[in-house]
Order: structure tokens, then C-alpha cells, then sequence
């Protein structure tokens, strides 16, 4: 198990996995509408796969959107997925690592919050949602707090026992680029004095 899989299992263990909701909800609320009105807009049906997905809060969330057929959720730290397990008896969570999972299903959402920059290489994991997860015309987005102008995260390596890759916001919407995603929509949002918001991108396979 890596050194942040191991971190995230001990915040589990100490129940931090509820601090983490209530400090990403205001953030996830702006991913959850853009996909809510994507999809309202074309009046279609879409499934959806939390990368990261914790104890599962943003899984049993989309559960309750009437055009969500299924949610999905994965995330590498055992004690996370068992919480998932137990809030949502008939969900499906898979405890993998993300960057070794053999993945059998397809989904039309991937959606990810404080995720990708724990991966020493995201433009593989990137790469990888758009080869073998994502279907035809699906959406993959993303919310990040750690980036280089958002000074305020970038001593988080030593703080919290993490190993972290920081890029800047263009570096990470050429992620994006290279990977093969079009429609690629970026902004920052809940910014408050020194902390420059959650960065959100989106893009269309």
C-alpha cells in the first residue's frame, strides 16, 4: 500500500473522511450542477464513476438525480471503501488502486475531487480514463485544491504525510489536451482571501 493510500486509510480510522465532505461540499456542488445541466440539456440518461470517492457521499448524491441510471465509486483505501459499503449497503465501490485497476465497465461521467495530483504521472491516469473508461461522448471532471497558484495548498506534501505532483492550471488543462479531450471548460471557484479556490475542468471524449 502507498504512502497516501495509508493516510487516507488512518483519516478513515479517525473518521476525518466526514471533515473532508463538509470542506468539499461547496466546491462539488459547482461539478454537480455542471453535470446535472449537461445532461438535463440533452435529455439523457448517463452512469457515473467517483475516482477517489472516499466514504461515497458524492456516489449516494448522484444516486438521487433521476437522469443517474448508476454510480459508481473506487478508491484505494480499504477502511474508506468499508465505510462506503456500510452508508450504502446496495452500492458498488470497488477497493483498487486506481493506477493498476482492471477495469470491465464503461461509464459516461468520471468524476474526481482531490484526486488525480496524489499520482506521480496523472496524464497516464488521464489517458487511461479516456482509453478504457470513459464512453464515446462522455464527460470526464475534476476538482483540485493543490496547484501552483494556490499557494496556500503547496506546503501540504510535509503537513499532512503525502506525496503530491503540483502543476499549475494550464499544465493541468494540457492534461486534459494531450489525453484527447475536447470542450475543455476550466474556471476556480469558493476562492476566499489567500486561497484561490478549487480548480474545476471538464472536458468531452
Amino acid at each position: 500500500m502507498n504512502k497516501n493510500i495509508l493516510t487516507f486509510d488512518e483519516w478513515a480510522i479517525l473518521n476525518k473522511d466526514e471533515g473532508m465532505e463538509k470542506g468539499h461540499y461547496a466546491s462539488v456542488k459547482h461539478m454537480t450542477r455542471e453535470i446535472f445541466n449537461y445532461y438535463q440539456k440533452h435529455n439523457k440518461k448517463y452512469s457515473l464513476l467517483d475516482l477517489g470517492c472516499g466514504n461515497g457521499w458524492v456516489v449516494r448524491k448522484f444516486k438521487e438525480h433521476s437522469l443517474c441510471s448508476m454510480a459508481h465509486g473506487i478508491d484505494g483505501a480499504p477502511n474508506m471503501i468499508k465505510k462506503a459499503k456500510k452508508l450504502d449497503k446496495n452500492g458498488t465501490y470497488f477497493n483498487e488502486n486506481i493506477e493498476g485497476w482492471d477495469n470491465k465497465l464503461h461509464y459516461d461521467v468520471v468524476f474526481s475531487m482531490e484526486t488525480l495530483y496524489y499520482f506521480k504521472s496523472p496524464l497516464d491516469i488521464i489517458k487511461n480514463i479516456y482509453t478504457n473508461i470513459i464512453n464515446e461522448n462522455g464527460m470526464l471532471i475534476i476538482g483540485i485544491d493543490h496547484y501552483s497558484e494556490n499557494t496556500e495548498s503547496l506546503d501540504w506534501s510535509e503537513k499532512f504525510n503525502l506525496e503530491i505532483t503540483t502543476l499549475s492550471s494550464n499544465e493541468w488543462n494540457n492534461l486534459f489536451k494531450q489525453a484527447g479531450f475536447k470542450d475543455i471548460k476550466s474556471n476556480q471557484v469558493e476562492s476566499k482571501g489567500e486561497w484561490a479556490g478549487t480548480l474545476i475542468i471538464s472536458g468531452i471524449k
